[in-house]
């Protein structure tokens, strides 16, 4: 009987211990995910080029050939599009959840054309497109999300340096914009 309660005794001592350690480590690992990374960088709908080296945002390319953007946006108001066209060897286009899920994921060899067209819609906004398909929108990818909110990431290679440029032109003419949808 003694020996169950020493045990019992060291397991609780054990857990308090355990639960002091994770309440004061809390403070460091809050704030570090990838949402409230991409949510400090600013405003929804706009892309953010990410820089080629570690940097205060936490938010960087490890690949030297890896040119990338990130914007952040929510469709609970009005369906997302998400345009981008030029001259690289190779693009892809991930879009992710708040939890950093990947929910969609596209690149130039999957794409309708040659650039990046995609429309996040909700569910309901989905049903509004199946109705009425305005005509710039025929072309595009439409993908529904579950979660309203999420954040895109576009990435351009550039293997030759020569290629640079056209990789950070693709970027920096991507549009990441809040769109209507005009009921017929």
């Amino acid at each position: 009987m003694r020996s169950v309660l020493l045990a019992i005794a060291i397991g609780l001592v054990g857990a308090a211990i355990i639960h002091i350690v994770i309440v004061l480590a809390l403070p460091m690992w809050t704030g570090k995910d990838a949402w409230t990374r991409v949510e400090a960088l600013g405003d929804t709908n706009r892309f953010y080029s990410l820089a080629n080296e570690p940097n205060l945002t936490g938010l960087y390319n490890e690949d030297p050939y890896l040119r990338s953007a990130v914007c952040r946006f929510d469709v609970s108001e009005g369906p997302v599009r998400v345009v981008a066209s030029g001259d690289v060897p190779y693009w892809s286009v991930s879009a992710f959840d708040r939890a950093s899920n990947e929910t969609y994921s596209m690149n130039d060899r999957s794409s309708i054309g040659s650039g990046v067209n995609i429309v996040f819609v909700t569910p309901a906004q989905m049903l509004q497109l199946r109705r009425f398909m305005p005509r710039a929108l025929e072309r595009s990818v439409l993908v529904e999300l579950k979660q309203p909110e999420g954040y895109v990431i576009l990435r351009a290679v550039a293997p030759a340096s020569s290629q640079r440029p056209a990789a950070r032109a693709f970027l920096s003419n991507a549009v990441c914009t809040s769109i209507t949808i005009d009921p017929a």
